[in-house]
């Protein structure tokens, strides 16, 4: 299986480089245009209708043809949303961002720097980071296209990996922490790491803003110059987090030779934000209210559950680690003894087990039926030493509390 990653280089840009971008979304556009008004399906065909008029631009003639492969894709995911969606009037389809796309025929590394051409026999260079470098070194990667924008250099690199079929282990993602559970030598093991320090940044930033806000309420140029830098700031520590997490995980499952599976969260946020019939205190009109409180709301809708899975699926695709996400229906009932532990309950009032292993128990068995964690489970399945009630409830506990911690 291929698999692509892409690693990011900041650079200062200049008038020229900026100049260029710009040229280059023209000569997309206008490719569009033609595009349009002739009514051509093929890149071929518009490569031959618009070439020689494109080198009137003034830009490399590589950009030229990357201009048209990037008007192709447009173009085609414009047709295709047309036909989707046949009762619905679909804007047309132009380049916003400013942004080139340059094949790996035109660059060139040299030592430790990256060149990119300007015009024929002209070129920039953006000195690479280490690890940039890292990825050069290895002779399993392959280099691919580049991606410049004003403030930073995309590079793409790409690998065949061989996708395992193992055991897997499961991750129950939860507000402050992400549980992980496996079976190993009839035993369960668990893992958990801690998130709590994404809400102590996400708190940190909100109160600085709000104080700023206060501060610079007459003057909102220099009020959104401050926050859209803390803002900056916090996601680049929030992210900071979750790819340390991620790493932390797809290491261990790696490690482990099992794969991962995930918990297919949907419609979290469509929740969150419903609203019910009730009566506005405000004014006394019956009318739609959030059903939750402003504060409930703010917490949840910052929830980086879906971020981090992806964090965790790119990585472990990487690393030939096959992810499922499984329906996370039914996860409340207890896989030991069959009880249902109540939303406000941490643990089992019946048999002791954590909630989230629990979950991560009860995930693992949607991929494989045959294993079996009650009290009369069969003598060849996961967990087979026969155990009375206060044997199994005490080795669930001692299980659970060792933990492999990350903070």
């Amino acid at each position: 299986m291929r698999e692509v990653k892409a690693v990011q280089i900041p650079y200062q840009s200049n008038e020229e480089v900026l100049g260029i971008l710009g040229a280059f979304r023209n000569t997309v556009n206008y490719c569009i245009h033609v595009d349009l008004q002739k009514n051509i399906t093929s890149r071929f065909r518009l490569s031959n209708e618009v070439y020689n008029r494109l080198t009137e631009f003034g830009l490399h003639s590589w950009y030229c043809l990357s201009a048209i492969e990037v008007a192709a894709a447009i173009l085609k995911n414009y047709r295709r949303a047309k036909r989707r969606n046949k009762d619905k009037s679909i804007n047309l389809p132009y380049a916003r961002r400013l942004v080139t796309k340059l094949g790996n025929q035109t660059y060139k590394v040299i030592g430790d720097k990256l060149r990119i051409p300007i015009k024929p026999r002209q070129y920039f260079y953006v000195k690479l980071h280490k690890r940039a470098l890292e990825f050069l070194s290895d002779a399993t990667l392959k280099l691919g296209s580049i991606t410049l924008t004003a403030r930073r250099i995309s590079m793409v690199f790409s690998k065949t990996t061989k996708v395992m079929e193992p055991k897997h282990m499961t991750f129950d993602v939860n507000e402050k922490s992400i549980v992980g559970a496996r079976v190993e030598d009839d035993e369960i093991k668990a893992s958990i790491f801690y998130l709590s320090r994404i809400y102590e940044v996400r708190h940190g930033y909100f109160e600085r803003i709000r104080r700023v806000q206060a501060k610079y309420a007459k003057d909102r140029r220099v009020a959104k110059k401050i926050q859209n830098k803390w803002f900056d700031n916090q996601k680049n520590k929030v992210n900071s987090i979750l790819h340390k997490v991620s790493s932390e995980i797809v290491k261990e499952a790696k490690a482990k030779e099992q794969g991962i599976i995930l918990e297919s969260l949907t419609h979290i946020r469509r929740a969150i934000n419903q609203k019910i019939p009730g009566i506005n205190k405000y004014n006394g009109k019956r009318e739609l209210i959030s059903r939750y409180s402003k504060r409930h709301k703010r917490r949840l809708n910052s929830w980086s559950f879906k971020k981090l899975q992806s964090f965790i699926e790119y990585k472990a695709r990487w690393e030939g680690i096959r992810v499922i996400y499984a329906n996370a229906k039914n996860t409340k009932f207890c896989s030991i003894c069959g009880y249902t532990i109540e939303p406000k309950e941490q643990n089992c009032s019946r048999c002791g087990i954590d909630r989230h292993v629990n979950a991560c128990l009860n995930l693992l068995r949607t991929q494989d039926e045959s294993l079996r964690f009650r009290l009369d489970r069969s003598a060849y399945v996961a967990m087979s030493s026969p155990l009375g009630y206060e044997q199994k409830r005490s080795q669930v506990s001692k299980t659970y509390h060792m933990l492999i911690r990350y903070k």
